[in-house]
């Protein structure tokens, strides 16, 4: 892994599938020690409460033509009251062990994206397409004929096919709900599921698939507000 003591890192600390929230806070890298790394505490600081919990180190890696975010687990291995960064100046800071080889990350894993209908972005589950409400990395919102009988917790086989290219990806339904309008409450529901084992590559591509949409959008606004 391209990282070095000075590199600014980005430490992932808490993912709350349900909410769609992430959690993550700054810090830096002050010494590296075989598979240990030495970091500077975060602001608000990471509670002792967290030893041995894994968290995700994130950090941009320039060594190529573009800059990648890239991302580790690691373990909260250790606190250190009294890190000496020279003779006069000590700080705390945390023991980070690395838990497994770097890949891309992207924090913006829960920015969601209301997909028109043709945007070349669609999702079937076990074969049956459902009709998008809005799409992230990490998963999706949809409404389904109710026929389909999906509960929270089901794992489904999801199929995401993007402009002429189909992908097929495991998903977990984390909640189910009635829409507001009653007259379609009978026939049709609400749920949201989670992408789950996701490739790196196939993350990227749905980035970049949802930025193109995204600044899509916004050329459309400013042509209408022109």
């Amino acid at each position: 892994m391209n990282i070095r003591p000075g590199l600014n890192i980005n430490i992932v600390v808490d993912v709350d599938h349900m909410r769609e929230t992430i959690d993550v806070w700054n810090s830096i890298i002050h010494e590296i020690r075989e598979e240990v790394l030495i970091v500077a505490q975060t602001d608000p600081p990471i509670s002792r409460t967290r030893l041995g919990q894994e968290v995700v180190v994130t950090f941009l890696d320039r060594s190529g033509s573009t800059s990648h975010r890239m991302g580790f687990s690691a373990i909260i291995a250790g606190f250190i009251a009294d890190y000496e960064l020279n003779p006069s100046v000590k700080v705390q800071a945390l023991a980070l062990r690395e838990g497994g080889e770097a890949e891309e990350y992207n924090l913006r894993m829960f920015f969601r994206l209301e997909p028109p209908g043709n945007s070349g972005l669609a999702i079937s589950i076990h074969g049956k397409p459902v009709n998008l409400i809005d799409v992230s990395i990490g998963g999706a919102r949809f409404s389904y004929e109710r026929s389909y009988a999906l509960n929270a917790g089901d794992d489904v086989a999801l199929t995401i096919a993007i402009d002429t290219t189909t992908y097929a990806v495991k998903g977990r339904i984390l909640r189910t709900w009635e829409p507001e309008n009653e007259k379609i409450r009978k026939a049709i529901a609400m749920a949201s599921v989670r992408f789950v084992d996701v490739e790196a590559q196939l993350k990227n591509i749905l980035a970049r698939k949802i930025r193109d949409i995204e600044r899509e959008l916004r050329y459309r606004d400013t042509e209408l507000a022109g």
